[in-house]
């Protein structure tokens, strides 16, 4: 074995254990002290489903074998040391894998960096897999390092076993099981091919041994399907959407917006469930678990093959963000307690990933043996990528990133007398240190903080407001949120903030104006967003067109935060249908497959059979492709009414309705497109029940309003239409209206504490504020009755 370094005066051999006892002691306190309690309760929630015989056998494949048993056997609390004992045990390995690959000075330091580096601390406090999945891959190869090159048989079983609980931990880890297997035939060439394949063997067996044990446990308990294991199909689906930045998952946001309304202790992790259902109200109710990974695996593979350069630009962005982009936690808990830290001397994970990344560099041009810190960087950039990028699938990466850093630091030690030796290094750490500005997507991920960081923290004093009935203040506090971000009303609940409102979009558009600039493409998307939002499209149209020249794209969930669909929008509500359709295919052009824009150039074919009739077939064709169906139709019924195609609305609501009947968001379309094509008594009880499954949620109102003055007209004491108009009013920020409403239905039901309740609260309530137009007139020429 050649070392990397020899430093000129060893460190003397006692120092190391103290050293590596006093960095694990430090690093086990310095989590609790921070970090004290755990957080994200999904496994402790499905660990009380299995406890109990609640769990039943489809949920039973959604979680980690191995960690889901560990939830079982300890308490929160308890888990949470243990994940920070694990963190030590890590560092432990850190230490072996750099002395035995490279040298004891570059094991100490990687170790040193890997215990103030933030993820680890946070991740040790978080209730998911990914940091025992790094500590167990890190044991592994620090066993395999030490067993080179006699390769004893102990080494090799141990190795294999923490490979194999890896892999029971996360089923991706048998990749790297794989992977170092074929290492270790790889050192053992120049010996007996026989001698290679055993120790080869041994490695794989024990670990293929190692990872079945965990998962038929959960199998032989609550009958789970082994080939469904981690919805490996659906994951991988939500990684490759065609809307995919390259940072985080895209599941549709019909399942996201379904699993809100379901949302409950008994239902952890819902969203798999959902995935399952939504893959058979296309492939038939009879589909297994194990083939309904299949159908969104077929998904993936057909979005690969529909377009080609959407997909390989959606890889490099992953590939872009897992080396050195900024952090993208996935979990809410894990970004607040990360702001927390805020301030304090801790290691971030992308000064560590470009760091490691030149250190890749220079070890690779001075031909240092680092073939095992490659292979295990590589195997798990190949899995994240893969799959998709995030924070805790990082993890796994950061003690690789931290061998290859600690080995640049004594490079450039030992070089210290070697000026163009040093000089070169230092070039090359510049560059390293300065990739993320030269790409703009990952940019905006930064200047998204910026812009979060600019408007400070609204949100808690905005749910507050709303609590005591301070519409007002809760007004305010909603215009800086959606200052820094247009599409905050998709993720909090607003009752009693006119969030449709063109002066409120106008008061955020001139906050986001003046207070964030417009000096980065996403700046302009966003004020354009805000501007045709107020009802000023020609800003709009300019901003967004600046924006789609600069290559501004986002999304958030599968909507598209994408400038030509502002101006297909605008353009649209001009009613210059050609121009706003040749917007949507511009839009497909640079980025081909999105469902909200195949949905608006279908629709838009549909209405101008001339202007694009030929590639109506081939765009519908690429939707139900690529996309699940519930979420095709839901997304066509939303164009049609963009479009004004109500008829057609309300037949891709009934189909989706019709597969799933409590689906609250689709209710609501319901109600929009038989309102739109006069049926009013029915709108208003698809409304009913649109806001009973989901009362926290901000549904369009402007849409309803005829309907509603409809109801209260034809049937003005009716109880069931009093309710309505209440909870209709109140959202469009007409509080005085909604009071009179109120008091009407609890005077009519005096013993309906809820209806008593409700109209105390909007008596005590103050006003948002802002000029909200009076409700239409109810149209004469038709009857109602109420929901």
């Amino acid at each position: 074995m050649v070392p990397l370094v020899r430093m000129s005066r060893p460190l003397p051999r006692g120092l190391v254990p103290l050293v590596l006892l006093v960095l694990c002691v430090a690093h086990v306190a310095l989590g609790l002290v921070l970090l004290p309690g755990s957080m994200f309760a999904k496994y402790p929630d499905s660990a009380r489903l299995l406890m109990t015989d609640r769990m039943l056998p489809e949920q039973g494949a959604d979680f980690s074998p191995l960690y889901l048993l560990l939830n079982v056997a300890l308490s929160p609390t308890a888990l949470r040391w243990v994940q920070s004992l694990a963190g030590a045990f890590g560092l432990l390995a850190v230490y072996v894998l750099g002395a035995r690959l490279l040298s004891r000075a570059v094991g100490l330091l990687a170790a040193a960096l890997v215990a103030v580096t933030t993820p680890v601390l946070l991740y040790e406090a978080t209730l998911e897999p990914d940091l025992l999945v790094m500590v167990l891959n890190l044991g592994a190869l620090a066993l395999l390092a030490h067993a080179r090159p006699g390769f004893r048989t102990r080494w090799l079983v141990g190795a294999g076993a923490l490979l194999g609980l890896s892999a029971a931990t996360r089923p991706t880890g048998l990749a790297i099981l794989v992977l170092a297997s074929g290492w270790v035939l790889w050192e053992t060439r120049h010996t007996a091919r026989r001698t290679g394949l055993k120790v080869a063997g041994v490695l794989l067996l024990t670990g293929l041994f190692s990872s079945w044990l965990p998962a038929q446990v959960i199998r032989a308990t609550v009958g789970s399907h082994l080939g469904a294991t981690m919805s490996a199909g659906a994951v991988l689906h939500m990684g490759n959407r065609p809307e995919g930045t390259g940072l985080g998952a895209q599941p549709p946001t019909l399942i996201k917006q379904y699993e809100a309304q379901l949302r409950s202790p008994e239902r952890p992790d819902h969203a798999h469930s959902l995935y399952r259902q939504f893959a058979r109200a296309e492939a038939g109710e009879e589909l297994s678990p194990t083939r309904t990974e299949l159908y969104w695996m077929r998904k993936t593979l057909n979005f690969a093959l529909e377009e080609p350069g959407t997909f390989l630009g959606l890889v490099g962005r992953k590939l872009a963000f897992f080396l050195f982009g900024p952090e993208g936690h996935d979990l809410v808990e894990v970004r607040r307690a990360e702001a927390g830290l805020a301030g304090l001397p801790l290691l971030n994970a992308q000064a560590l990933g470009l760091l490691g990344l030149a250190g890749l560099g220079v070890l690779f041009a001075r031909r240092r043996p680092i073939g095992l810190i490659v292979l295990y960087l590589a195997a798990s950039t190949a899995l994240a990528v893969g799959f998709y990028v995030v924070s805790r699938y990082r993890l796994a990466a950061l003690p690789a990133w931290a061998l290859l850093a600690s080995a640049l630091a004594v490079t450039m030690f030992e070089s210290r007398r070697q000026p163009r030796v040093l000089g070169a290094i230092a070039m090359a750490v510049v560059l390293c240190l300065a990739l993320p500005s030269f790409f703009p997507f990952v940019r905006d991920v930064d200047r998204m903080l910026e812009r979060t960081e600019a408007v400070g923290s609204p949100g808690a004093a905005m749910s507050e407001a709303l609590r005591a009935g301070h519409y007002d203040e809760a007004t305010r506090a909603f215009e800086q949120l959606q200052a820094a971000h247009p599409f905050t009303a998709l993720g909090r609940p607003l009752r009693g903030v006119p969030f449709e409102s063109p002066a409120v979009a106008e008061h955020s558009g001139a906050l986001s104006v003046e207070k964030l600039g417009v000096d980065t493409p996403m700046d302009l998307y966003f004020a354009s967003e805000l501007a045709r939002r107020a009802g000023h499209c020609e800003q709009a149209l300019e901003a967004a067109r600046a924006a789609q020249a600069a290559g501004y794209r986002g999304a958030l969930y599968d909507t598209s935060l994408d400038p030509a669909l502002v101006i297909a929008d605008c353009l649209l509500a001009r009613g210059d249908g050609a121009g706003a359709l040749r917007a949507a295919k511009e839009s497909l052009e640079q980025r081909g497959g999105t469902l909200d824009a195949l949905a608006f150039a279908v629709v838009g074919a549909e209405v101008l059979p001339e202007a694009a009739g030929e590639q109506r077939v081939r765009w519908e064709s690429k939707l139900f492709a690529m996309h699940d169906l519930l979420s095709a139709r839901h997304a066509r019924g939303l164009a049609r009414v963009r479009w004004g195609l109500y008829a057609g609305a309300l037949e891709d609501a009934d189909a989706v309705l019709a597969a799933v009947p409590d689906l609250a968001v689709t209710h609501h379309l319901r109600a929009v497109a038989l309102a739109g094509i006069g049926r009013y008594p029915d709108a208003l009880r698809a409304y009913a029940r649109a806001l009973q499954t989901l009362p926290g949620f901000n549904f369009e109102t402007a849409p309803l309003e005829k309907a509603v003055a409809a109801g209260l007209a034809a049937t003005p004491n009716a109880q069931a239409m009093l309710n309505v108009a209440t909870e209709h009013h109140l959202r469009a920020g007409r509080l005085e209206l909604a009071r009179e409403l109120a008091t009407r239905a609890s005077t009519l039901a005096p013993n309906d504490e809820a209806l008593a309740r409700l109209a105390k609260e909007l008596a005590e309530a103050r006003p948002a504020g802002v000029p909200i137009p009076p409700p239409p007139a109810p149209p004469q020429s038709r009857s109602s009755t109420s929901p």
